[in-house]
């Protein structure tokens, strides 16, 4: 589990998503392809801010969106299989 910078572990509301990305890739719920690809789907995920977007030059278009559903959801059945469930 992560930790604050005292070394105690965070309660669950407190973790971020790169934190769950890379618990659930440290318990085998993703393979390494899921944990990278999913760091670069966080980074796009900030371009839901407008301004961001604008100051960084990026615009993000309907294929481009449902590019990162499709990823979203390859690792999300990743990790609902790891549990023996399916979506």
């Amino acid at each position: 589990a992560p930790r604050d910078r005292t070394g105690k572990t965070l309660i669950l509301p407190d973790w971020k998503l790169v934190n769950m990305v890379e618990v659930a890739h440290e318990l085998g719920w993703i393979t390494k392809s899921a944990k990278d690809v999913g760091h670069v789907l966080r980074d796009f995920r900030n371009y839901i801010h407008p301004h961001k977007e604008y100051t960084d030059g990026v615009l993000i278009n309907d294929d481009d969106a449902s590019m990162f559903w499709e990823v979203a959801k390859a690792i999300t059945r990743q990790v609902l299989g790891s549990v023996g469930k399916s979506p």
